[in-house]
């Protein structure tokens, strides 16, 4: 009897040490919020053509937290294995789900957040595998943007429903990319370095007659320097696309970053600033006919510059912030070919976003908040969103 108490005893002690070595977490937030969306008086709010006679006129909607909100809402599942000697093994399966209409993911894959998975060692750094981040979206939720991407979001392309032009702010190259491999150093001092590819695998979209085109999935390459210090936190980041749509090896959309922040205790500070040369469509393009913008995925000469300062300021359970975001298009438009400037008829357009939210924190999980933000800049009166209003709530879980 002895003996079996002892022996069970055992065995409960290396279970123990087991479940301890080991763990997956699920997780997870739902956010909704009204919005009252107010376009410009030459544009709509809902997509319909002006000719329908809606243009300018306001648009109440439910939206999940990814616009106007603190969050996208998702659900996902992480863990760790601690395998011995500083090593460890991770994974992150996260899905986007949409709670005014029940989607969650899209139609054609379902962890559209993440799902990688890696290994990490405290001397050797970090290697990861899968869908996820690219380094500017990583890089703006922690510090350039004191909003995180989300109430007053810098990453923003400012719509147009006359489809007259793209008028982007800060870009952050796609949120995500496939088939990414990598690789994070240690810290020293404070300082991380990261590099990362996502590989097209030269998967193409082939259609013959009279839209014949050759479409391609672009390779994203880019490479972060990170330092994070007490109150401080900077960044500097490169990224560009390449090998896109008819098979060019052009390079496009090539984009530094450079970012900080500082926390004074009663707010915190952020500000960056973004340059783009030879500004593109992201990862994939639609077959179009051969030549034409629908089957080019760059855009060569077209230049964006864009900058960004916001404020959080922490009233016991309040936070209350406020953020600025502008940026100009270098607008060369190109040619048939797509492949150069067009000489005549160059110009460029402003456009700015600035905005204001104040959050309550109901508890460690729950909590309210209203946002208000507007946009201007040239050609203004075709924004589909030129003011917008919201009042939500978000849980974590």
């Amino acid at each position: 009897m002895k003996k079996t108490l002892v022996a069970l005893a055992v065995l409960g002690t290396f279970t123990s040490i087991a479940s301890a070595q080991s763990s997956v977490t699920l997780y997870g937030r739902v956010d909704q919020n009204v919005a009252i969306q107010d376009p410009g008086k030459r544009a709509t709010s809902n997509g319909v053509a002006i000719a329908s006679g809606q243009g300018g006129k306001a648009t109440t909607k439910l939206n999940d937290g990814g616009t106007n909100g603190y969050g996208s809402s998702r659900i996902g599942f992480k863990g760790t294995e601690d395998l011995g000697n500083g090593l460890k093994a991770f994974f992150q399966l996260e899905a986007g789900v949409t709670p005014d209409t029940g989607v969650v993911g899209s139609s054609s894959s379902f962890f559209t957040r993440g799902a990688y998975l890696g290994l990490s060692h405290k001397t050797l750094g970090e290697i990861r595998l899968g869908r996820q981040e690219t380094l500017s979206r990583e890089n703006n939720v922690k510090i350039n943007d004191i909003t995180g991407e989300n109430s007053l979001t810098v990453t923003e392309t400012l719509q147009d429903s006359a489809g007259r032009n793209t008028r982007p702010l800060f870009q952050n190259v796609g949120t995500r990319i496939n088939n990414g491999i990598r690789y994070t150093t240690p810290s020293f001092a404070g300082i991380q370095a990261s590099a990362i590819v996502g590989l097209g695998e030269r998967e193409q979209t082939v259609v013959t007659g009279a839209n014949a085109s050759n479409t391609r999935t672009a390779n994203y390459r880019g490479f972060a320097v990170v330092y994070t210090g007490g109150p401080l936190a900077l960044n500097v980041i490169y990224e560009d696309l390449s090998g896109g749509a008819l098979g060019g090896s052009n390079d496009y959309n090539n984009v530094i970053t450079v970012g900080g922040s500082y926390d004074f205790g009663f707010a915190k500070v952020a500000a960056a600033y973004q340059d783009t040369s030879d500004y593109g469509l992201q990862t994939t393009v639609a077959p179009g006919a051969l030549g034409t913008a629908a089957a080019t995925a760059f855009r060569k000469g077209v230049d964006v510059e864009a900058w960004n300062i916001g404020v959080a300021v922490p009233m016991n359970a309040f936070t209350f912030r406020a953020q600025y975001t502008g940026s100009k298009i270098d607008k060369k438009f190109t040619n048939a070919s797509n492949l150069a400037p067009t000489p005549a008829g160059t110009s460029s357009f402003d456009q700015h976003k600035y905005g204001v939210s104040l959050q309550y924190a109901v508890s460690k999980r729950t909590s309210v908040y209203a946002t208000a933000n507007a946009r201007g800049g040239d050609d203004s009166s075709y924004f589909t969103g030129k003011t917008q209003f919201a009042i939500g709530v978000g849980h974590n879980f």
